[in-house]
């Protein structure tokens, strides 16, 4: 019994034992025919990772190895033909003599074969891209979580090759060889066109042959176009990895858009360009360490990063411009474009910059900006400027704005909010600081120092178009300072007063107590609340509006002199025409400029008008509204602070 319960007990042992080594034996028969895997498997594993997810016809010739056994053969695939997919139209993406690979061939089985050493022979492969950004080399099923181990390769020869690049988006076409060998390294020259322009390009770099795949690979690529020359010499971070490299960049060309059309970040079209810069690559991002050069005759310098995350770019960036002239940032069409429009409707002070983000892709970010100096080709009072932009889901704010004017300053934000509708345009800016004649350039009729509020606020798709619809307030005022004394008698209207300044002293001033000029903005509508004068010898108060659709002015001043006035101005000052040429009428004498230099005849055409009113001759009711009755001083204090509120 002893011996049937111990033979009982190591029945089980026995069979365990006999299952492994029935499995051992299976699985070294597998690893021995693995070694001798025959080519036809290869060719269908081959045939179908390289078709993949698209619906393109494949084609492989026949697939050979080096030896009956190995677990690492050199495998050769030849005649690989891969036809174009439907969109792209007829004809081949790649057509393939051969090509060889020494491969382990479980990995080739499994589908992740990253072979080490390649050599092509007779590539010839034709890469589209139309103008949607659609490629024939991405069919965009790859998975952005993919194993990614870095370069592999250590060894590759491509010898009788040739490829072809047709980018529609960019408006580039090259075709040309291409090699790669242990003698000369990589070279790929084409010619063709680039914005309907003759273009050639080369593209060289160092031998891949028994080199470290992770070592730093050398690189150097150039377009030379009348339309762009683009030259970059670099660093790959692992043998043609392109997704980490650095490099030092050069660019000429007549716009900054043609360039935009290599590197599609959303440029604009400006005058000439010549800029140097030193960028870094990593992945999605790019790291611009340093930025310098000109476009047009402004001169800038900055730096940049520019960040994919989330599905979003992300900038955060500094420009420095030395100089900057703003027409430098619009190219030749831009600015005959917008010369046709002020030919058409005339000189205008509001700008018509576009405040549109329609067209603005999903980027973030915040860029400091300084300009030490503004130029312009026509008379302005503004010097330099600097602040901070912010963007974020397509509302723009610039903060921390410091605007240098001839005399004074201007600071303050502006916004532009595009989430939803039309652009919603809001200002607030605080003038301080300025000089009255560069203002409004008045010689010294008046000089004093001025404050102002801009608290601005509209919709459209442009600045111009935004403030035509504004509702706000825009309010200047002065406390102090002087105005000359003709014109002065001539706001109290005081044909007397202005006449015997004339004649005995036509240089004397006056002090000016205050000048308050506070428009309440309704639809683009500015009405004065109030706009008003005090002179130590006159009150002049205004009335009227000024219509921002089309820029015009329509005010009249009414005036009274402080003290006795023995002949009094019956007309009002009027100043009507536009903000760009605003015309002044001095109570019937004319032009602002001639109160100073009136001719007799003005004078005297005044004076009849003047005394035939003292007898009661010919006095409308404009008339007698137009001179103010026992006019009382303002209270200045208060209405200056309302202004500025």
């Amino acid at each position: 019994m002893d011996d049937i319960g111990e033979t009982s007990s190591r029945f089980p042992y026995r069979k365990t034992r006999n299952i492994v080594a029935v499995i051992l034996a299976i699985f070294l028969l597998a690893i021995l025919l693995l070694g001798a895997v025959p080519a036809s498997i290869f060719k269908t594993v081959i045939s179908e990772k390289l078709q993949g997810a698209s619906d393109r016809e494949v084609a492989i010739g026949s697939v050979s190895r080096d030896s009956f056994f190995s677990y690492t053969p050199v495998i050769t695939v030849h005649d690989v033909r891969i036809a174009q997919p439907a969109w792209a139209g007829e004809g081949d993406f790649l057509k393939l003599k051969s090509i060889s690979a020494r491969v382990a061939v479980l990995d080739i089985l499994t589908g992740s074969a990253r072979p080490d050493r390649l050599a092509v022979d007779g590539l010839d492969i034709a890469l589209i891209r139309d103008k949607d950004g659609r490629a024939n080399w991405d069919e965009g099923n790859r998975n952005a979580d993919m194993d990614d181990r870095g370069p592999v390769l250590t060894d590759l020869d491509v010898g009788n090759s040739r490829f072809s690049f047709t980018d529609h988006k960019r408006g580039l076409s090259i075709e040309g060889p291409v090699s790669i060998n242990s003698e000369e390294g990589l070279r790929a020259e084409g010619s063709g066109t680039f914005l309907e322009s003759k273009a050639s390009m080369l593209f060289t770099g160092g031998a891949i042959a028994g080199i470290d795949p992770e070592a730093d690979y050398p690189f150097s690529v150039s377009l030379q176009s009348p339309a762009l020359e683009l030259t970059a010499t670099g660093i790959m971070q692992g043998v043609l990895n392109t997704d980490r490299f650095t490099a030092s960049l050069s660019a000429r060309a007549p716009t900054l858009k043609n360039l935009d059309q290599i590197i599609e970040a959303g440029l604009f079209g400006t005058q000439k360009i010549d800029l140097q810069a030193n960028i870094h690559h990593e992945n999605k991002d790019w790291y611009v360490k340093t930025l310098s050069g000109t476009i047009g005759r402004s001169n800038l310098s900055g730096k940049a990063d520019i960040l994919k995350r989330d599905g979003r770019t992300k900038i955060d960036a500094t420009i420095k411009f030395a100089t900057l002239d703003f027409d430098d940032l619009a190219d030749d069409a831009g600015l005959a474009k917008a010369a046709a429009l002020t030919r058409r409707i005339g000189p205008r002070v509001l700008p018509n910059t576009r405040i549109n983000l329609s067209k603005m892709g999903p980027t973030d970010g915040q860029m400091t900006f300084t300009v030490d100096r503004l130029l312009s080709r026509r008379d302005t009072i503004f010097r330099s400027v600097h602040g901070k932009l912010s963007l974020d889901h397509k509302v723009i704010k610039i903060t921390n704005l410091l605007i240098g004017l001839e005399s004074g300053r201007m600071s303050g934000s502006v916004q532009v909010d595009h989430r939803s509708g039309a652009p919603k345009l809001s200002t607030d800016l605080t003038l301080s600081g300025a000089s009255i004649s560069d203002l409004i350039g008045n010689g010294d009729i008046v000089t004093a120092t001025m404050r102002g509020r801009i608290k601005l606020a509209g919709t459209g798709d442009t600045f111009r178009e935004a403030l035509e619809k504004a509702d706000g307030k825009a309010a200047m005022v002065a406390s102090g300072g002087s105005v000359r004394a003709t014109a002065a008698h001539v706001l109290g209207q005081n044909l007397g007063g202005a006449v015997e300044e004339i004649i005995g002293n036509p240089k004397a001033r006056v002090p000016l107590r205050c000048l308050v000029a506070n428009f309440t903005a309704r639809n683009g509508i500015l009405t004065p609340s109030p706009l008003a004068i005090d002179t130590t010898v006159s009150i002049g108060r205004g009335e009227g509006r000024i219509t921002l659709k089309g820029e015009t002015v329509s005010l009249i001043l009414r005036g009274g002199a402080k003290g006795k006035s023995a002949l009094r101005i019956v007309d009002p000052i009027k100043i009507t025409g536009t903000l760009n040429a605003p015309a002044v009428s001095v109570a019937g004498l004319g032009k602002a400029s001639d109160a100073e230099k009136p001719s007799l005849g003005d004078v005297l055409k005044v004076a009849t008008k003047s005394i035939g009113s003292a007898l009661g001759i010919g006095d409308s009711d404009e008339q007698k509204k137009a001179f103010i009755q026992k006019p009382k001083s303002l209270n200045c204090s208060v209405l200056v602070a309302e202004a500025m509120r």
